[in-house]
């Protein structure tokens, strides 16, 4: 009697399984995957730290600039995702990505679109491009290519990735680069010391200009003038400016200790990053630097900001600090 009452509760209590039914599996994401929690909260796999590329509003209240919430523009699938551009329509950004096809790994150019948040490949090419750059005038892009001897060079692509053309044949060790108008860039050319010069399409020569630079380069917004980092001595550096005309060099302002990339706002307003914190200085009415923002809830560094050029968005590329002991972690930027 006490054996057919304990047959009936097991049975009883055993969970109800309908026909047809498959037994419930476990389930395991894979790795690197982009668990999207309720309420816009992203559940970060563990595993390497990778550069990701962030986009944001830009606007400005009583002379301060401010950010607004930021969009990621790249999910971690590519362990390198870096050097953003927007193209002159503010409407897209251009960066360099990361293909692996098992020991080998090799850099493309995406273009990523804003409003409908698509990306697309543009390159798909036997080398390396990287540091994409709208031309001015043109729907084409220049970036540099690292050759199969391991030498680099500026190309022009048109947007498609279409008829290629190497500019500047002569110079074999090109790291960055920034127009000018038409028929002039500013070159950083790899070297000891690094070397900033221009080049003219036109005649196709380069003439140096400065040296033990840094190799954040920009087009100054509505001046006639590139600027770049100059480096005085281990604890000194200046923000510099080149007038494309005249090739007359000239320092602006010290540099935030530690800081380098740079950006202009369509204003003329230089924003700098150093550490997750960007500040502006305004030559009209800055004495010194003036913190803008500081991203360290996100536990990155920042290595790049790009300012669009309607001066409405701000692109940066922000490198996570290995933290050992948080293992997944939990953040609420928007996807």
């Amino acid at each position: 009697m006490n054996l057919w009452v304990a047959v009936l509760a097991l049975t009883l209590l055993a969970p109800l399984r309908l026909p047809g039914q498959d037994p419930p599996q476990g389930t395991q994401q894979p790795e690197d995957t982009l668990l999207v929690q309720p309420e816009d909260t992203a559940l970060v796999a563990v595993g390497p730290p990778k550069p990701e590329i962030y986009v944001a509003e830009l606007s400005v209240f009583d002379g301060l600039h401010y950010l607004g919430p930021l969009q990621k523009v790249t999910d971690g699938t590519n362990s390198y995702d870096d050097q953003p551009m927007f193209t002159p329509d503010s409407q897209s950004l251009l960066y360099t990505t990361e293909y692996s096809y098992g020991a080998q790994v090799q850099t493309e150019i995406h273009r990523y679109y804003l409003s409908s948040r698509r990306e697309t490949r543009i390159t798909r090419t036997d080398e390396n491009e990287y540091s994409p750059s709208p031309v001015l005038g043109e729907r084409a892009f220049s970036v540099i290519r690292v050759e199969a001897d391991s030498t680099r060079r500026l190309w022009r692509f048109t947007m498609q990735g279409m008829d290629r053309e190497m500019l500047f044949r002569d110079l074999d060790a090109v790291a960055h680069h920034a127009w000018g108008n038409e028929s002039t860039i500013l070159l950083y050319v790899l070297g000891d010391p690094a070397t900033v010069r221009i080049g003219n399409l036109t005649t196709g020569q380069t003439e140096v200009v400065a040296r033990g630079v840094g190799r954040s380069l920009n087009k100054i917004p509505n001046r006639n003038a590139w600027s770049f980092v100059e480096r005085v001595s281990p604890g000194e550096a200046w923000l510099s400016e080149i007038n494309i005309g005249t090739r007359e060099v000239r320092r602006r302002i010290e540099t935030i200790l530690g800081g380098e990339s740079h950006a202009w706002t369509p204003e003329g307003v230089l924003l700098m990053s150093r550490g997750s914190q960007i500040y502006q200085w305004d030559s009209e009415v800055d004495e010194d630097w003036r913190l803008v923002a500081d991203l360290g809830d996100l536990v990155v560094t920042l290595s790049g900001i790009t300012v669009s050029p309607d001066g409405s968005k701000i692109a940066m590329v922000a490198d996570p600090i290995p933290d050992e002991t948080a293992g997944a972690r939990a953040g609420s930027v928007a996807r």
